[in-house]
């Protein structure tokens, strides 16, 4: 018997806090609507970065949607105001081959 769906999705995202917390970054589950939409929040230094928008399209969406298939879409739910510079994550942090 699988895990249910929010479950599901909260382990996945388990798996990418510690990628996001590289640059003192995270994300949480806020909500999934009956629609299938899973609700996503960045915190910490995610708000704001430019990167978030490619982390969630391109990253969190495509690994949720393939892992759970009654999802039908992943979005951002950014209510938090922008406070600081999100910095860049250090080279040194980057896994080599």
């Amino acid at each position: 018997m699988s895990k249910p769906l929010k479950a599901q999705v909260e382990a996945i995202l388990a798996e990418v806090q510690p990628l996001l917390g590289l640059h003192g970054g995270a994300i949480e589950l806020v909500d999934i609507t009956e629609a299938g939409e899973v609700m996503l929040r960045f915190k910490g230094a995610c708000v704001g970065c430019a990167a978030a928008d490619v982390t969630l399209e391109y990253g969190l969406k495509e690994l949720i949607m393939l892992k759970c298939e009654d999802i039908t879409d992943v979005l951002a739910v950014n209510d938090e105001p922008v406070t600081h510079q999100a910095p860049a994550i250090p080279f040194s942090h980057a896994q080599h081959s």
